[in-house]
């Protein structure tokens, strides 16, 4: 009796697990994702960056974006050796930064990109959903609540998300199941990695300029 019941849970166990064959299209996926991601009107995000980038100056950042372009947040910046913590809103063309000490200073939006302009992250020909439509070689890694596939971006599309990037990038994606992409995972072929992370969607988002 005992060695029947072992093989009925051996049995069990076997029929429960998803074999690769039942893993969605990891091509099909990232479409889908795509897709979704265009519609996004608004988003919380964080980035974080491990080793250096010669044209990304930010750390890590967290913050609340808009499809329109504005945004607000911190972020810790390497500026002269040193890693600053900020403070900024990015609104109507506009950029205002304060640092550890004293009240916000106003720039133009432009200059954001000489850190990492976040905005980038929904615009809809360099961002996250140009950047899952672009990318090769699609393998769905396992799936569930969460689809997780890995996949090749072309180093001209990843540019556009992450400045400076000389060579195509291996990337993982984490997709929720209403296709929208909540955590994409870039390494480079120095070993740096660059984490994107996505929640928060399409909630009602008013950012306005703080007081100078």
């Amino acid at each position: 009796m005992a060695a029947r019941w072992m093989v009925l849970l051996a049995l069990t166990l076997l029929t429960g697990c998803t074999s690769s064959g039942d893993l969605p299209d990891g091509a099909t996926v990232l479409s889908k994702s795509s897709d979704a991601m265009r519609s996004v009107t608004s988003t919380h995000f964080t980035i974080k960056v491990e080793g250096d980038l010669p044209d990304v100056n930010v750390k890590d950042a967290v913050g609340d974006l808009t499809n329109t372009g504005d945004s607000k947040g911190n972020a810790k910046v390497s500026l002269g050796g040193n890693l600053v913590q900020i403070e900024y809103v990015l609104v109507e063309k506009n950029l205002y930064f304060k640092g550890p000490t004293g009240g916000f200073t106003k720039l133009p939006a432009a200059f954001a990109g000489q850190v990492y302009d976040p905005t980038a992250i929904l615009n809809p020909d360099k961002g996250v959903a140009n950047v899952l439509k672009s990318s090769k070689d699609a393998k769905t890694e396992s799936a569930g609540d969460q689809t997780v596939v890995n996949a090749v971006v072309p180093k001209d599309v990843i540019a556009k998300l992450v400045p400076g990037i000389s060579g195509d990038v291996k990337a993982k994606y984490t997709v929720d199941k209403e296709n929208r992409l909540v955590q994409g995972l870039f390494e480079l072929t120095g070993g740096q990695k660059v984490q994107i992370g996505l929640s928060d969607f399409n909630k009602s988002l008013t950012i306005t300029a703080p007081t100078t």
